[in-house]
């Protein structure tokens, strides 16, 4: 599944807390994913324009756009900044735009490519994976220019195989959407409830669409076991906050003569 420990939390000089990507670091993409130490999570859910202006500035991009998360399949393309509509996937082409992504367990993909003509992000709640979500973002990326072999995900923090239970609708929803393979992504418990692997569900339907499978990252962290470290709606209920997965094609550095 890629290189799991690839991801790794730092204390930033602000003296927020933050999780990268060493793959998206390594191709110069500006992202992080937010934790309890960092910008304030339910300001974050409730008025994303403004929590989320300074994250841009930290990362030294200029506007940030974001979705009314519905738990569903579609993807939006934007070029500028504030709310772009009612979706699960965004995704750019443009430079200096930060697209940002909110969660209480579920997984945000972050996905680049390695030319850096587009940035996306999918929020792949179990409903939104069942919908096709991540093909979705890879064919809107593919829309904007880039090359499927080039694009690199990283699956950030969320709940784990180990700890998300679900009922059987969900089993059945995947099957009958997914395909039959999706039972692979299950696991049966003796109470009664199967666990749903959505970290393999979402590597699946990125090697599926085209993503090569060395170029797909998982974070490998639990929001449920690591609620110290990330909001999560499945420990806390609805008094659970929210954590940011953010990224953004940097901006273009000039030189004081105008040139690059």
């Amino acid at each position: 599944m890629g290189m799991e420990g690839a991801f790794y939390l730092e204390s930033l000089a602000n003296g927020w807390r933050a999780g990268r990507f060493m793959a998206l670091e390594a191709l110069g993409i500006s992202h992080l994913v937010t934790t309890r130490r960092g910008p304030d999570v339910n300001r974050l859910r409730h008025d994303p324009t403004s929590a989320g202006s300074e994250i841009a500035g930290l990362l030294d991009l200029e506007s940030v756009a974001f979705l009314e998360q519905v738990h569903g399949g579609e993807v939006l393309t934007c070029q500028e900044g504030g709310q772009i509509g009612r979706a699960d996937g965004l995704v750019t082409a443009t430079a200096g735009l930060m697209l940002l992504g909110k969660s209480g367990d579920c997984p945000i993909v972050l996905i680049a490519d390695k030319q850096r003509r587009a940035v996306g992000f999918a929020h792949a709640s179990w409903r939104a994976t069942v919908a096709g979500i991540v093909p979705a973002a890879v064919r809107q990326m593919a829309a904007l220019g880039c090359r499927v072999k080039d694009l690199v995900a990283g699956i950030c923090p969320s709940a784990g195989p180990e700890c998300y239970e679900v009922g059987e609708e969900v089993r059945t929803a995947a099957l009958k959407e997914i395909g039959p393979h999706a039972a692979a992504f299950f696991r049966s418990e003796p109470r009664g409830k199967d666990h749903f692997d959505l970290w393999a569900a979402n590597v699946d339907a990125l090697v599926r669409s085209g993503v090569p499978r060395a170029s797909i990252h998982v974070a490998a962290m639990c929001t449920l076991c690591r609620n110290d470290v990330f909001p999560s709606h499945r420990c806390e209920g609805n008094t659970a906050g929210r954590f940011a997965a953010v990224i953004g094609l940097p901006r273009e550095r000039r030189g004081p003569d105008g040139g690059s």
